[in-house]
């Protein structure tokens, strides 16, 4: 199970990145569509983003509670974290790459949105270090980094929405 779990978040990440070198050579974009949802309207991609940041937000909590919990669930919740939450990653990587690469005269501001995004590039690569065992050596460092990266994901996604504001 295990090996089928890291093969299908390496998938996902290979998806993730052939789609944003795709955009990054203009070789595809999301077409730029304004959706209404409960009166607040955004482009097709800022919606994926705050789909992939909220399952994040929401589900990443649940992980060391039913850890602690309720243990012998462990190996029904994990799977679910770790893809749904590679799963977001590609979302907001989407979302990401369509503003890295806007015209300049349509360039965004991008100073929280880059700590935001090299935060949560940082709390999934040391999840998937921490669970594929590829860093055996440095567990106990990745063990401290992990919910470290967790909560300063928490404290910028507040910034970056204030600043949205």
């Amino acid at each position: 199970m295990k090996k089928l779990l890291l093969l299908l978040v390496c998938l996902i990440l290979a998806i993730t990145v052939i789609l944003e070198i795709l955009v990054l050579l203009n070789l595809y974009r999301i077409p730029y569509e304004q959706i209404s949802i409960l009166g607040s309207s955004y482009s097709t991609t800022h919606w994926m983003s705050w789909f992939g940041t909220l399952f994040i937000a929401l589900s990443t909590p649940l992980q060391p509670l039913i850890k602690r919990k309720f243990p012998s669930h462990m190996k029904k919740i994990l799977p679910i974290h770790m893809i749904g939450n590679i799963s977001a990653v590609m979302f907001v990587s989407l979302h990401f790459i369509h503003q890295v690469t806007r015209s300049a005269t349509n360039y965004p501001t991008l100073g929280t949105g880059i700590v935001l995004y090299t935060t949560m590039v940082l709390l999934v690569s040391t999840g998937v270090l921490m669970y594929s065992g590829i860093a055996k050596k440095l567990y106990k460092q990745l063990l401290f980094f992990h919910p470290a990266f967790a909560v300063t994901f928490y404290t910028i996604i507040l910034m970056h929405i204030l600043h949205g504001i």
